[in-house]
């Protein structure tokens, strides 16, 4: 499959489409009914245009009820059925549902548009009043989004984060009124092209995730690097393996290393503190600030490069960098027992976070709790950094033994397979002694288990709250 410039997104070929004008739409029919297509009917019943809902999984009677007052012509359950897009001139598609689809294919092969959210969302803002911030990547985009928000507010903007960030795009309100829109971006929100032009599109990292999505790890990463074709200013971290082979000549980078060239970001250490620094070698001090690892010092960076585009008068970067929280479910600190620190890491989704988050306790004793669905993620990328810093593992979940055979060869510690996540916090607290670390970073996804990462580091926090 070939990347090709001339196109906002990638996909297979029948997914390509123009935007039309959303209000030229008789009918529109809604896949998928989670957050996405729940905000996409009110945002359609607002503007008076039909539409019909369809989910997979959901009962019809179910689906009634959460529209609440959003009116849908005709609701389908079940099996996708190709008669259900007859006089539908157009498919709204939510980010969970499968491209790969025959059926979907089948009716995009008929010359029937497909848009998102985000295409919507391309027609309806104000661009010649509001800056667009396109943020992307496998790992780090809600840190960064969430503290870009922060700190354009502190700055004195009108600023609003969403997206994948749990706020629908197109739940959002009064945009029109806002300074700054960032737009946390998954994969699947960049497969659809659209018309929107990102003031800045920033790609943070590329590996390997939602591998049981993409028929390849080169199909993945290009709907990432989609959103630099709609980028007037690029930002992208050149020492992810994947993006410095693409050669983007004219982007702001940011590394841990010093680069010496124009618009380019890096790590100083400097008597005992740690700064970014930039090419006029303009430092920022983070070294009190309350996101830990390594990994966070680059989101950290990619955030004051995206804010040096709009701004370079601000002089409180550092104080706010300080004052910003860690943020649950990322690394979140939430107790210390008997000496013992337990970190709450259910956002590590897949294997490179995980990774992350146990680099993030250099010289600790860790005890981990994993496990999950592991979305067809090669599982023994994880070996080496386990076998180096990782004292117990405790496993759940679907994919409990596939972790464990990726990483049976390592001799010195004990692997458990459990059946709770009660189960795991107690027996890694059992086996923990005081200065270690209890870190929940499970590589995999909630799904089988829990409704969402949330509920899952909910339901950890719950179990440690219970050990005191």
């Amino acid at each position: 499959m070939d990347y090709n410039d001339d196109v906002g997104s990638y996909w297979v070929g029948e997914f390509k489409n123009s935007m039309m004008n959303i209000n030229e739409f008789q009918h529109i029919l809604i896949v998928g009914m989670g957050k996405t297509g729940h905000s996409i009917a009110q945002y359609l019943s607002n503007k008076n245009i039909n539409f019909s809902v369809y989910d997979k999984d959901q009962s019809i009677q179910g689906i009634r009820r959460t529209l609440n007052d959003a009116r849908a012509i005709n609701y389908f359950s079940g099996p996708l059925e190709e008669e259900y897009f007859l006089n539908i001139d157009c498919v709204a598609i939510s980010p969970g549902i499968d491209l790969r689809s025959p059926k979907l294919k089948s009716i995009r092969k008929k010359g029937i548009p497909f848009i998102n959210d985000l295409a919507i969302f391309s027609q309806e803002v104000d661009r010649k009043k509001i800056k667009i911030i396109g943020v992307t990547g496998t790992n780090g985009k809600t840190t960064v989004c969430t503290l870009l928000e922060h700190l354009f507010l502190k700055a004195g903007y009108k600023a609003k984060a969403a997206g994948n960030i749990g706020l629908p795009i197109l739940s959002m309100n009064n945009i029109n009124e806002l300074d700054i829109i960032i737009l946390e971006l998954s994969s699947f929100q960049l497969e659809i092209s659209n018309q929107l032009i990102f003031d800045v599109g920033m790609i943070l990292n590329i590996t390997e995730d939602h591998m049981d999505r993409y028929d390849s790890f080169n199909d993945y990463a290009l709907s990432k690097r989609s959103i630099l074709n709609q980028s007037k200013n690029k930002i992208i971290n050149i020492d992810d393996e994947v993006i410095k082979n693409w050669n983007i000549q004219d982007a702001i980078v940011f590394s841990e290393l010093i680069q010496n060239k124009k618009n380019a970001y890096g790590i100083k250490k400097e008597n005992k503190k740690t700064y970014i620094v930039d090419d006029l070698n303009t430092k920022i001090n983070i070294s009190d600030i309350n996101l830990i690892g390594k990994h966070n010092q680059l989101n950290v960076m990619a955030v004051i490069a995206v804010f040096k585009v709009f701004d370079h008068k601000f002089i409180d970067i550092e104080g706010v960098l300080k004052g910003f929280p860690a943020i649950n479910n990322r690394l979140e600190r939430v107790a210390e027992i008997n000496g013992i620190i337990f970190y709450n890491d259910s956002k590590a989704t897949n294997v490179a976070s995980a990774i992350a988050a146990i680099n993030s306790f250099e010289g600790k004793n860790i005890f981990l709790i994993a496990g999950g669905d592991s979305k067809s993620q090669d599982l023994t990328l994880l070996y080496d950094c386990v076998k180096s810093s990782v004292s117990g593992m405790y496993l759940i979940g679907k994919d409990a033994l596939l972790l464990k055979n990726a990483c049976r060869n390592i001799k010195k510690i004990e692997i458990k397979i459990l059946g709770t996540m009660k189960e795991a916090v107690q027996l890694a607290f059992n086996d923990a002694n005081s200065g270690d670390i209890i870190l929940l970073a499970p590589a995999c996804a909630s799904y089988g288990m829990y409704k969402n990462y949330i509920e899952r580091g909910d339901d950890f926090k719950s179990i440690v709250s219970s050990l005191v």
